[in-house]
C-alpha cells in the first residue's frame, strides 16, 4: 500500500493481482468504449488543490449518504461479475466495503 498514492498506483496494482482476461473486464467497457472514454475525459478536468501547512490532525472524511454513516464519500457502484477478481465474489466486496467503513450498491435482476 506504501506504493499507492494515486488511481493509476492503484489500476497498476489491480493489473498484476488480477488474470490478465479478468483484468480487460474489468478496466474495458461496452461496445467501442465510447462511454468510458468520456467518463475518463470528464474526471479528468477535476482537479484538487492541496493545502498546504494545514493543520490536518482533525480531518475527518467521514459523512452520511442517505441517513447512513459512512468513513468516506466513496461507494463500489453496482457491478456484475465480483468472482473473476475474487473467489468469493459480491460476498468478498460487501466485506470490503464494510471493513472500509462504507457502502455497497447491489443491482437487482
Amino acid at each position: 500500500m506504501e506504493q499507492l498514492l494515486t488511481i493509476d498506483d492503484a489500476e497498476r496494482l489491480a493489473e498484476a493481482a488480477i488474470p490478465a482476461d479478468a483484468w480487460s473486464y474489468i478496466n474495458g467497457g461496452a461496445g467501442d468504449e465510447r462511454t468510458l472514454l468520456w467518463n475518463r475525459e470528464a474526471f479528468s478536468k477535476f482537479r484538487l488543490r492541496p493545502r498546504v501547512l494545514v493543520d490536518v490532525s482533525s480531518v475527518s472524511t467521514e459523512t452520511t449518504v442517505l441517513g447512513t454513516p459512512v468513513s468516506m464519500p466513496v461507494l463500489v457502484a453496482p457491478m456484475a461479475f465480483h468472482q473473476i477478481a475474487h473467489e468469493e465474489g459480491e460476498v468478498a466486496t460487501a466485506r470490503g466495503t464494510a471493513a472500509a467503513g462504507t457502502l455497497l450498491c447491489l443491482s437487482t435482476v
